[in-house]
């Protein structure tokens, strides 16, 4: 005997998810004239490369800062692909799509009102491929000649990139990461109250971590009691690592349920996710007994840190500061320990964008740049001495945005 069924829409607009639609849901973090200005600063960056368009990639987790910066859109699975023309509207194509339905899926955080969606694939038969979508506004726009920057190029996958090579036979790919990196490293005032946020955040975490750091106490107490103090006020939890006694000098790990021993050094690197923006931060500190060398280590590890906090400020070199703290290293008798590409890293929307802190960077800091501050010391087999903040360059000097203590000893 057979059944009569419902006939079902199986279009993305069985939930009309145009501008219309959406915009009185529109959830976004900032006004809408703060993407705009965005987009200027992008568009000058794109005219001095003699950029035609932008091809901006995003994927989950970390993988979506440049995405989420331009757009607020928040890729949850598959791809997402931002189109930035250097004049007219901007387009947004993506395959993370859930339930073949756009509202269901994050559209209305986007300010952007030419939403494409693709399948996401092994959900659909045939799933159409945002590449195409890509493809066709570029044609649309009659770019087909065009000089187009990609960003986020190394994690963009092989069919997009052949969607645009394939179907613009005419145009011209090149890496345009730094370019829009440059448009996006100085945050604006409101970035830096949301950032400021973040770092509280973090901070109740290590302070609830830090608090049950004694021995008989195991790793991954320490950690449910930091996703529980950051979980309150944030996103999500982007990143625990919490390690003790020997194995906590190979840093990044992730709890056990091994003990805290008496005189055990303990490491924690922690991180939250808040309305688009990252942060990494990081303690040690010696759980129970103190011993000599673990006093030491850990004051070597706050008096570099320390240092370079105080000598931060605009129209200061890195490499000037990396100086600084080798110095301190090396006067604590503690140079050889010195880990020099662990000094630190820009930080926003992405967990390592610019400003660029790497080994003898001739990066001169500005107001407005952010980054995590980690000059560290490691020891293989003994454990490390490492303080971590966001820090903050002012118009006067710098300041840390992660109030967490660091002098536990």
């Amino acid at each position: 005997m057979s059944r009569q069924f419902t006939e079902l829409d199986m279009s993305f607009s069985r939930i009309p998810y145009d501008w219309d639609s959406r915009k009185e849901l529109l959830e976004i973090p900032f006004p809408i004239e703060e993407y705009r200005e965005r987009v200027a600063k992008v568009r000058a960056e794109m005219a001095a490369e003699e950029l035609d368009v932008l091809v901006i990639h995003g994927a989950p987790g970390w993988l979506n800062g440049d995405v989420r910066w331009i757009s607020n859109f928040i890729t949850a699975i598959g791809n997402t692909i931002v189109v930035l023309p250097s004049d007219g509207p901007l387009m947004l194509a993506t395959d993370s799509i859930l339930h073949s339905a756009p509202m269901h899926s994050f559209v209305h955080h986007t300010w952007i009102r030419d939403v494409r969606p693709g399948d996401l694939p092994g959900t659909v038969q045939n799933p159409q491929d945002i590449g195409r979508h890509v493809r066709d506004f570029l044609t649309e726009r009659q770019l087909n000649g065009a000089r187009v920057g990609l960003v986020g190029g190394r994690f963009m996958p092989a069919t997009i990139v052949d969607a645009i090579r394939d179907g613009l036979p005419g145009a011209e790919t090149v890496n345009a990461q730094l370019a829009f990196w440059r448009a996006k490293q100085i945050k604006s005032p409101r970035e830096i109250a949301i950032i400021e946020h973040a770092g509280r955040a973090t901070a109740a975490g290590l302070e609830a971590a830090m608090e049950l750091a004694r021995p008989g106490t195991t790793e991954l107490e320490m950690s449910a009691a930091a996703h529980q103090a950051m979980a309150r006020t944030t996103d999500w939890i982007a990143h625990c690592m919490i390690a003790a006694g020997p194995r906590s000098g190979l840093k990044h790990l992730y709890p056990t349920s091994r003990k805290v021993a008496d005189g055990d050094l303990v490491f924690m690197d922690m991180g939250v996710h808040y309305q688009g923006y990252f942060t990494d931060t990081a303690r040690t500190l010696c759980a129970g007994t103190v011993g000599r060398r673990q006093r030491e280590v850990l004051q070597c590890g706050l008096d570099m840190f320390e240092a370079v906090l105080a000598a931060a400020g605009p129209g200061v070199r890195v490499a000037d500061l990396q100086d600084i703290a080798q110095g301190v290293a090396e006067d604590a008798g503690y140079g050889e320990h010195y880990w020099p590409t662990g000094f630190g890293h820009g930080i926003g929307t992405n967990i390592a964008e610019l400003p660029s802190l790497h080994w003898r960077s001739d990066t001169v800091l500005r107001p407005g740049h952010v980054f995590a501050l980690e000059p560290m010391i490691v020891i293989h087999g003994f454990g490390c001495g490492v303080m971590e903040d966001q820090v903050l360059i002012t118009e006067t000097g710098a300041r840390s945005l992660t109030p967490a203590r660091k002098d536990l000893w």
